[in-house]
Parts: structure tokens; sequence; C-alpha cells
């Protein structure tokens, strides 16, 4: 499971050619980000048997996301109602154009989504203009 964490972080970081996401550039990205083999953590929900769960996105679906955690266990997690957490590494200088470096200084940029408005799939999500909307059940 560790080697598949570290792909993911370095997918995340943007190694593989793609946008590299910085912390004024980040909310466009996030909109339409592709949230498979993304670490997430619930960190509210309206069933708190649901909280602390963590694990990696192995399915994006409209209203789920269905999460591996440690040994190995599968989960389906309803994006209703739900605020997931989870970071982004900072890339470091020398990645910007040439290979990719470990995290600047172990800084990570982490971001909380709500579910609720992220109600999209994945190939939906990324060919959708963004609407803000309010959020209620706060």
């Amino acid at each position: 499971m560790q080697e598949v964490l570290e792909l993911g972080s370095q997918r995340q970081r943007g190694s593989g050619g793609g946008p590299v996401v910085t912390p004024t550039s980040h909310g466009s990205k996030l909109v339409s980000a592709d949230m498979h083999g993304a670490f997430v953590e619930v960190v509210r929900s309206r069933c708190s048997g649901r909280v602390g769960t963590r694990g990696i996105v192995v399915r994006d679906t409209k209203f789920t996301f269905v999460v591996v955690g440690s040994g190995d266990v599968v989960k389906t997690i309803p994006k209703e109602h739900t605020v997931f957490r989870f970071t982004v590494p900072l890339p470091g200088p020398e990645s910007e154009g040439g290979p990719a470096q470990d995290t600047r200084d172990g800084k990570e940029l982490v971001f909380e989504l709500h579910g609720s408005q992220f109600q999209n799939r994945a190939v939906d999500r990324a060919n959708k203009k963004f609407k803000w909307r309010n959020v209620d059940y706060l």
C-alpha cells in the first residue's frame, strides 16, 4: 500500500507533465480535479461512524467515493453531507521544469472538500463550468 501512496503523491505533485498546483492557482485546478489515487480523510459527516475514515480513492462516482483503507478494507463513502480532507505537496523549485524533487521544506496545501458540492462524475467535472453555491448545512 505504501508504493501506491508514493505513486499518488508523485501524481499530485505534478511530475506527470501536467500543470503544477501552487498556492495561488489551486482553485480552478481543484474544481476539475480527478480524485482517483488521492489520499482522503473524512473530517465531518452526518454519520459519525465515518469520521476518521482514511484511504486512497479507487473509484469516484457521482455520489460516492470508494476508498481502500489500511488493511485493504474497501469502504464506500457517500459525498452528501460529508467533508473530506486531502493534501497536495508543494513542488520544490527544481521540479517546475525538470525532474520532480521532494516537497519544499515538507510544506503541503491542505484542502477540505465539501462532498455535497462535488457531486459530479470525474469526466463531467473536468468539462463543466463551476458555479459557486452557499453551504447551508454547516
